[in-house]
């Protein structure tokens, strides 16, 4: 007897226990928050980051725009070289990304545009393990008047997320996603010797001021 009672009360305070915590919701919300908002702040970042990638695309289409327009008309020639002329597409991208250590720009020109013949900027020296690296300069080619230009910029861009949740990373192991922009036209028949344009020659200044600042 004294062991059936014994037996009864215990499961009777089992059952009253198991009648208490389930239909306890205290706290419920929180967790079923905790196992959504994981993957849905996943999304949204990810989201984030495709925005930024193609605004990047954008801004970048538009700066080789502007910048190659200095070359077709005869500005920037006799301004300097490969860097300078970053310096100024960086300058017109606001510097956004850490733009010169992350650019690579093209600049090439031949008889025709049938003939012109651009290098693969591969990795451009790129180290994976290194995130202070700068990519190696570009190719730069004076051009004079009459002559057609192919213009190329590629753009390392560093990607903030693990390539696992976005899949934007296309250089394997670099944790970046390259973006390239490029254009073609045919110099005007601009004054053949032409000095540098005074108004890029002050913009290259207050760059390099500003670098050195």
């Amino acid at each position: 007897m004294i062991r059936t009672g014994f037996f009864a009360r215990n499961w009777k305070r089992a059952r009253n226990l198991q009648a208490r915590y389930g239909t306890d919701s205290d706290g419920a919300t929180a967790i079923e928050f905790a196992m959504v908002s994981v993957p849905f702040l996943a999304i949204i970042f990810g989201i984030i980051e495709l925005a930024l990638v193609f605004f990047t695309g954008s801004v970048l289409t538009q700066a080789i725009s502007d910048t190659g327009r200095l070359v077709r008309v005869g500005s920037f020639q006799g301004c300097g070289q490969a860097a300078e002329f970053k310096s100024l597409v960086c300058a017109r991208m606001k510097n956004m990304m850490n733009c010169n250590a992350n650019l690579r720009v093209d600049l090439v020109t031949a008889s025709n545009f049938q003939s012109v013949t651009m290098e693969d900027p591969g990795a451009s020296g790129l180290d994976p393990d290194d995130d202070e690296q700068e990519i190696e300069e570009g190719v730069y080619t004076e051009t004079g008047p009459g002559e057609p230009v192919v213009l190329r910029a590629t753009f390392y861009y560093p990607l903030v997320l693990p390539n696992a949740m976005t899949r934007l990373e296309n250089m394997s192991g670099s944790g970046r996603r390259v973006i390239t922009a490029s254009t073609a036209f045919r110099n005007e028949p601009f004054p053949a010797g032409a000095a540098c344009n005074s108004s890029i020659s002050d913009e290259l200044e207050a760059i390099v001021d500003a670098l050195t600042g």
